[in-house]
């Protein structure tokens, strides 16, 4: 399990399990988002990243409108 402490002023840390594929996005309020099916390139490249704010709220973004996409 990796974790990246203080992302941002909203966010304490993220955090992520490579045996479920999941991470797991705390925020200072106390709120706590998890996403599945994260591959681990995805959240190395937040890791990695020079803004990783901007790049985690790309990467929850895209997550949340998939998630989100009326059903046909």
């Amino acid at each position: 399990m990796n974790m990246i402490p203080s992302v941002s002023r909203q966010i304490a840390f993220v955090q992520y399990d490579d045996q479920s594929s999941s991470m797991t996005v705390q925020y200072h309020t106390g709120f706590r988002a998890s996403y599945t099916n994260v591959k681990q390139d995805e959240y190395l490249y937040v890791f990695t990243s020079a803004n990783r704010y901007d790049s985690l709220m790309k990467l929850t973004e895209s997550r949340f409108m998939e998630d989100n996409m009326p059903a046909e």
